[in-house]
This record gives structure tokens, sequence and C-alpha cells, in this order.
């Protein structure tokens, strides 16, 4: 099984802080004569790479009614660009502030994330065979069943497919592990920066804490720097307006100071 991560403040297409994800969205070349929307650090960005995939248009127009599907369509416009905008300056900002992840860095979080795989795989386990010895009573409800049998057979599914993770060639796995690794680390050293720089709120994300009240401040410094301009104007409001909506739930002001997977459970939330 892979570790999946969710769009980070609703904005960035497959997570925010997949930064190698965005750079090669950013990296798609769409029509030349196509007129840009915006241009960040000297590169264009044209309105088509902002368009979701004719498939996926067509399913989403389908599904909806049509001031739903223009609502949809508005959104998924501004997230696209949230992450071509985003990506490369976040990226810039990485680079300057040198947070590269130390080798020890990525050996504390291969080591808790191998601990907490341990442990999850023994806890669901247990809730396993507390299931199935409460799946025997006759006198179960057809509900309470159905939904015990449906809890059994999703967490047998992670236990396998963890347990499959671990049979994999040693040094693929080491590989794919390490660059996961990398990934968090940066992740996790990027928005402590900006939280210890621009301030402002923390959200719970599955991928990590986000300092999404520092983007506001970032971007502003950034745009006042020439890094980036949205020249689309309209689209330049929605953009704007997603950045200072940042919804989500808020955590302790100092969350970011110590990597999530290094925390006591119950201090994660």
């Amino acid at each position: 099984m892979r570790m999946g991560f969710n769009g980070i403040g609703g904005w960035v297409l497959g997570g925010l802080l997949t930064l190698a994800a965005l750079h090669d969205a950013q990296a798609e070349q769409p029509s030349e004569a196509d007129k840009p929307v915006a241009v960040v650090l000297g590169r264009e960005i044209p309105r088509a790479a902002l368009a979701s995939d004719d498939k996926t248009r067509q399913s989403e127009r389908a599904a909806r009614k049509p001031e739903d599907f223009a609502r949809w369509e508005s959104m998924n416009e501004v997230q696209r660009l949230m992450g071509l905008v985003l990506g490369p300056l976040l990226k810039d900002y990485a680079r300057y502030k040198g947070l590269e992840p130390t080798k020890q860095e990525v050996q504390d979080y291969i080591s808790a994330f191998s601990r907490h795989k341990e442990e999850l795989i023994a806890r669901e386990k247990e809730d396993n065979e507390r299931r199935r010895q409460e799946l025997r009573r006759v006198d179960l409800p057809p509900a309470k069943r159905q939904s015990l049998q449906t809890e059994l057979e999703s967490s047998e599914q992670l236990v396998k497919a963890f347990s499959e993770e671990t049979d994999e060639d040693p040094s693929l796995a080491a590989e794919e592990s390490e660059m996961l690794a990398r990934s968090m680390v940066l992740s996790w050293k990027l928005q402590r920066a900006l939280h210890r720089e621009y301030g402002g709120d923390i959200i719970f994300q599955q991928a990590g804490p986000e300092a999404v009240g520092a983007y506001l401040p970032f971007l502003e410094a950034r745009m006042k720097a020439g890094d980036f301009k949205i020249l689309d104007e309209a689209l330049g409001r929605r953009f704007w307006d997603s950045v200072r909506r940042a919804p989500g739930i808020r955590m302790e002001s100092n969350t970011l100071e110590t990597p999530w997977w290094l925390m006591r459970p119950d201090r994660k939330r």
C-alpha cells in the first residue's frame, strides 16, 4: 500500500507539499498560442494549463446541474492556478532557506513510520479478533452484523497491504521509503519555516500540519518582489479570495516546532 496525500487547504492538486508532482504539472506544455494568465519566476502559465482534461469535464458536467458545474469549473481553475503558483515559489523558498532534509531527519522519519506501521498492524489484528467474536453472536442485529463485516473486510485488506509491502524487494522498498521520508520531512521543514517567518493559523492535514495563515503574506511578498504576477484580473480576485479563506481545523501555534511523526499520538491533533 502506498501512502497518499490529500489536497492541502483544498488548493494544490495532489497535495501542496508534494512539490515534485507540482513541478511536473507546471512542466506540461500547453499551446504556445494560448493567452497567459500568470507569470511565475519568469515562466508564463497559459489558461490551457488550468483546464481539466475533456473526459473529466464531461463526467463532471453530466453529474452536475449547470450552475453547479460552473462553480466546480471555476474552483478547479483556481486550485490548479494555486498549485502552479505555489509549487515553484515554495520550491524556490525551500532552496533559498536551505531546507534540504538531513540523513538523520530522513532516518528518524523512516524509523517512526516503521514503528507506527507495526503498531497499526497489531492494533488492527486485535480489533479484527474482537469483530470476529462479535460476529459469532446469533442475536446480532442484521445492520450491526453488516457494519462489523464491512469493518472487518476493510481492516483485513489494510493489514494485507502492509504485509505485502513488507515482502517487496528490500532495495526497492528502501528506495521508495527514503523518497517518501524525504518528501515528508521537507514538507514539515517548509511549513515550519513559513510559520516562523510569517505566522498565521496552522490547520490539520493528513500529510501533516499546514501553515495556511502564512500563505497570504508570503505570496504578497513574492508578488511585491516581482516573482509572480496574475495577468487575468477576474482570475486574480478568485485566487486571492481562496488564499484568504483557508478553511480547516485550527491547531496550536507551536504545532510545527516538533515533527508530527515524533509527537505522542495524543498530541498530533
